[in-house]
């Protein structure tokens, strides 16, 4: 797992916890460990978008779903963009975001 990537989602998810930097890491979950509240996911959503607006329009409980810890948000965000290491420009692209995939509205 990349290292910068996962520092920038743990740093989004502090962001949205408001608690000051917690002790994140990959393995992190996000309710248990974390005590993320719906307030703080729609924080750390709005969050991931606008640092990442490659990430398109992310449908929130098809994300939240899939998001267990950190680790699986990162990965998450990885295959989102088909890079290890986001940058915040919105340059990267992958093809979960192109093919519809978690997270992604379906073509009509």
């Amino acid at each position: 797992m990349s290292e910068l990537l996962l520092d920038r989602v743990a740093d989004d998810v502090v962001t949205a916890l408001e608690t000051g930097r917690a002790p994140v890491n990959e393995r992190s979950r996000l309710y248990e460990d974390l005590g993320l509240d719906s307030l703080m996911l729609m924080q750390l959503m709005h969050l991931l978008q606008e640092r990442r607006p490659q990430l398109g329009d992310l449908l929130l409980p098809d994300i939240v779903s899939h998001m267990a810890d950190v680790g699986t948000l990162t990965d998450l965000l990885r295959a989102a963009t088909g890079e290890d290491d986001l940058d915040d420009t919105g340059a990267a692209g992958g093809p979960w975001c192109a093919a519809g995939g978690i997270g992604q509205k379906a073509a009509a």
